[in-house]
């Protein structure tokens, strides 16, 4: 009898140590709750992680443009072939399509673009402003040029590009 009573105890309380290791549904519940809240704003990090990435990678091709376009510049390097070196710009259009061409000449022609690039959406120039557009032409030599400042952006960040009239090409 002994024997069965210490069976029966043992039985009693291995069913008790297995149903207190087990997890109720309330605590599941719980658990996937703060899962999901931890999800959540982890995926709004990484949108405005990808965002402000997207914006940082706009402003410096903007930036690579310019300084290029002042380097041919300053090199005297000849866009139409003539052998008398030319002075070269970017043009920034804000339209249905905002973008940025590499030109080379006095003024703009369309003639001399050598290249257009698109902002990517949702990115948008607000300077220069809609409809209207900017050019940063930089002198053939000394690669001076009218100060300029071109904006990108969308409505929650923005990135300031500057040219001062010495041809210093910077961004916030």
């Amino acid at each position: 009898m002994r024997r069965n009573k210490t069976m029966k105890q043992k039985t009693h309380a291995l069913r008790f140590t297995l149903h207190e290791q087990g997890l109720t549904i309330l605590e599941l519940v719980l658990v996937l709750g703060i899962f999901a809240l931890f999800s959540g704003v982890a995926a709004v990090q990484l949108a405005n992680f990808q965002h402000g990435t997207v914006l940082e990678g706009a402003s410096k091709d903007i930036v690579s443009a310019l300084r290029l376009a002042h380097d041919k510049a300053m090199l005297g390097e000849d866009g139409d072939s003539n052998g008398q070196g030319d002075p070269w710009g970017i043009r920034f259009a804000n339209s249905t399509t905002d973008t940025y061409a590499s030109f080379f000449g006095a003024a703009y022609n369309i003639n001399n673009v050598k290249e257009t690039m698109y902002l990517s959406s949702p990115l948008a120039f607000s300077a220069p402003t809609e409809g209207n557009n900017t050019d940063v032409i930089f002198t053939k030599l000394s690669g001076t040029t009218t100060p300029a400042t071109i904006t990108i952006g969308d409505n929650d960040q923005t990135k300031t590009v500057t040219v001062d009239a010495s041809g210093r090409i910077s961004s916030n």
